[in-house]
């Protein structure tokens, strides 16, 4: 069992030297002609053949490195996922429409079936190249030192199996067996990294399959455009008289500084009526059907929008000018005006896409408003200065206080000058007036007081005594309130309306209102199926804390009635009429004199959204202004953009479209291109792995002849379970003519001292 393992004797080998007579017989050299080529011919095919699948392995990593950069670049496919030359029309726009994304989504079905087929061709190419690369490590193992474990020998075969990873003989194989000679720790730390790695390569290769899909499938995703026609948001005309030959349609700047705002009325007097008629049905749907009313929309250009409403009572207001903008974009990107198309907005980004939503950032007032009834009294301060106070006012968030509400107007009160007036024509025959008043005033500071508390101002007996040398008014506005008061006292406006057919004179239904700003993302869709009245949506609506009102002119709510100052609006128009009839149920109900009569509630509700439209349309005609940012900024021009972003925002204008497209915005995408890139490394490994050594990788009918051909040595003696046969370690060396043969580690000198010998 002892003996020593030798090489097969050269005499038992065929004698391939030249023999005169044999050689030259015919019969002979017709036979020796099919015979195999020579071994230096076998090891020189063999090198070819080693390169060739070097270079086919290396190979692997250019469709990787395609994959790459389709998903970091996130290219864009388009409305299918086969898109050839970047055209697939979605006909988005036509009576073919449905018919059209059939056919694209059973060609997307085609093209994602055809894309697994590639994903799996990548993984099995990868297995190839990760069983090379295993082999070779194992080889360089197994021909040093005591050699490879026999559990080892053939883990190239079988590390693609995921179960490899817990097999025990993958983690036990490197500690000798005790009836072996002791090992080196070092040595042994070796093989258990090589068993390491080989389990690594074993969940890489079983993650290389999903990760390739995951790449080398397309998504459909939201895609943003590159932003364009940037610019920086400057100051809004909010607290200005509105000027400018452009700001409205038919109206001049002489007419508007001269607060002739009738001539809005071709445009804009007919959208008012609009939104109250729609608001007034809405009201009457509500209560016959039992459910809440649904706002009304407006029109502006080729855009309708809608006002949309937060959960602090906030009313946010599109934006006009805004709105004018998105109009002229949206023309240049749908069927209607292709005539318009320009460089900034291709036709073939748009129509090579499922869905597209036109997107611009712009200024939007929110405004939060309540509407009271009460009395009005006066104070006369001095020619340019008075005080006007309203009864009846109750706190947002407690309606049972019963406030007196007093503003300080005037040129005298710093600045605060902003008022107006003008009348509602009665038609009604059977009413005493004809016309009734509408006071809209502007204060920057207003207080509150009542039977129990005036706050420490003194306000009451200011106002019974106004010549008192103890009445700093000043004081008394800048008296601290609490803070459910704070919000609604600082720049502050008041719309005051008579009531038609009252006694009362100094009776008064009035609604205030403060008014913020912000900068949201203002979205159409272009598609006319899903989104056939063309209506815009406002995003990113902020919740307003600890911000200060905005001071608004009183004039945009007379260019929003198309009215000029001081005269009366014609009586016939919607929304004067439906004011005449509702005012005096709203005087009835919270005026203190009602007592049970017959009065339509929903008549208080229809006031409060006539109301809400007029403000509404009075802050959407408000203009800003905006300037180009610099092209190439500086360093410091960054930093002052970045320092004034929060009241000088840049606005962006962009548009987000629904295509197939590849990219990394997944967890899954991300792990997928951690797998390709270990993918890369593996394969480069395996080269210069090649190079260094030149490790020739052999098929399994060659090691398993050289296995067959290995004489027994009594290595395996008293060894029966699994475990302990897996110990043994196998030298491997080649012989004279480049064929393996396993040497037992007991043996391995013995086998290099026959080795020199022969």
């Amino acid at each position: 069992m002892d003996s020593v393992y030798e090489p097969i004797p050269s005499a038992k080998r065929p004698d391939t030297s030249y023999h005169p007579v044999l050689n030259d017989s015919p019969a002979l050299s017709e036979k020796t002609a099919s015979y195999p080529a020579s071994p230096r011919q076998h090891r020189r095919s063999r090198v070819v053949l080693h390169w060739l699948w070097h270079f086919l392995s290396l190979l692997w990593i250019g469709p990787i490195i395609v994959l790459l950069y389709l998903n970091f670049s996130k290219h864009v496919i388009g409305a299918s996922a086969w898109c050839p030359r970047g055209n697939c029309n979605a006909e988005a726009a036509t009576d073919n429409a449905v018919q059209r994304a059939y056919q694209l989504d059973r060609q997307d079905h085609d093209v994602n079936g055809a894309l697994q087929f590639v994903a799996k061709a990548l993984e099995v190419w990868f297995v190839f190249i990760a069983t090379s690369l295993i082999y070779d490590i194992g080889i360089l193992f197994a021909k040093k030192g005591r050699g490879l474990p026999v559990g080892y020998l053939l883990s190239h075969l079988e590390f693609a199996d995921i179960r490899y990873v817990f097999s025990p003989l993958l983690w036990t194989s490197p500690v000798p067996h005790r009836s072996s000679a002791p090992e080196k720790r070092a040595k042994i730390i070796k093989l258990y990294i090589f068993a390491i790695f080989t389990a690594l390569l074993t969940i890489l290769a079983n993650l290389m399959g999903p990760a390739t899909a995951v790449l080398v499938l397309p998504t459909l995703q939201w895609v943003q455009t590159p932003h364009l026609m940037d610019q920086t948001f400057n100051d809004t005309a909010v607290m200005y008289q509105p000027s400018g030959d452009k700001l409205f349609p038919q109206c001049t700047n002489a007419q508007l500084l001269a607060r002739n705002y009738s001539c809005t009325q071709q445009v804009y007097g007919p959208s008012l009526d609009e939104w109250a008629a729609q608001g007034i049905s809405a009201s009457r749907q509500g209560k016959t059907a039992n459910v809440d009313p649904i706002l009304g929309s407006s029109q502006e250009a080729a855009l309708t929008f809608l006002l949309n409403g937060t959960s602090q009572d906030l009313m946010w207001v599109p934006n006009r000018q805004v709105l004018r903008a998105m109009s002229h974009d949206y023309r240049k990107t749908s069927g209607a005006a292709a005539f318009d198309a320009s460089p900034e907005f291709p036709d073939r980004v748009f129509n090579n896409s499922l869905q597209t939503f036109l997107q611009r950032q712009g200024p939007s007032l929110g405004v939060q408003f309540g509407c009271y009834a009460g009395n009005v009294t006066d104070l006369t301060l001095n020619d340019d200065r008075w005080i006007r106070c309203y009864t009846g006012w109750s706190s947002p968030g407690d309606p049972s206080s019963n406030y007196t509400k007093c503003l300080r107007l005037g040129i005298g009160s710093n600045d605060t000058k902003y008022t107006s007036q003008f009348y509602l024509e009665n038609k009604d025959k059977k009413s005493p007036d004809h016309e009734t008043g509408v006071g809209v005033y502007f204060a920057d500071k207003a207080m509150y007081f009542n039977k129990s508390t005036d706050f420490g101002s003194n306000i009451g007996l200011c106002l019974n005594n106004a010549s008192s040398a103890n009445c700093d008014w000043d004081k008394v506005f800048d008296t601290p309130l609490p803070i459910e008061l704070r919000n609604t006292s600082a720049n502050v406006g008041v719309v005051s309306y008579q009531i038609p057919g009252e006694n009362n004179t100094d009776a008064r239904v009035y609604c205030d209102h403060v008014t913020y700003q912000s900068f949201p993302t203002y979205s159409v869709d272009t598609s006319r199926r899903t989104n056939p009245q063309n209506l815009v949506q406002m995003n990113y609506l902020p919740q307003v804390e600890n911000a200060t009102p905005l001071v608004v002119n009183p004039d945009w709510f007379l260019a929003a009635w198309s009215v000029d100052v001081e005269t009366a609006l014609d009586g016939n128009r919607q929304i004067v009429k439906e004011l005449i009839r509702v005012l005096p149920a709203f005087w009835k109900v919270w005026g203190g004199n009602y007592d049970g009569e017959d009065v339509d509630l929903y008549d208080l509700y229809e006031f409060e959204l006539l109301h809400l439209y007029a403000l509404g349309q009075s802050l959407s005609m408000v203009n800003y202004y905006a300037t180009d940012p610099p092209a190439h900024p500086s360093p410091n021009q960054k930093k002052e953009l970045e320092k004034d972003k929060v009241h000088h925002p840049i606005l962006h204008t962009y548009a987000t479209i629904h295509v197939w497209a590849y990219g990394l915005s997944g967890r899954t995408s991300k792990l997928g291109v951690t797998v390709v890139i270990l993918g890369c490394a593996c394969v480069l490994a395996r080269l210069i792995l090649g190079i260094s050594t030149g490790v020739q990788e052999r098929s399994t009918v060659e090691v398993l002849a050289s296995m067959f051909e290995h004489r027994h040595q009594g290595e395996f003696e008293g060894l029966e379970e699994e475990g302990h046969l897996a110990k043994v370690r196998y030298r491997i060396v080649e012989d004279g003519d480049g064929r393996q043969k396993f040497i037992p580690e007991k043996r391995a000198s013995t086998w290099s001292h026959a080795t020199n010998r022969g």
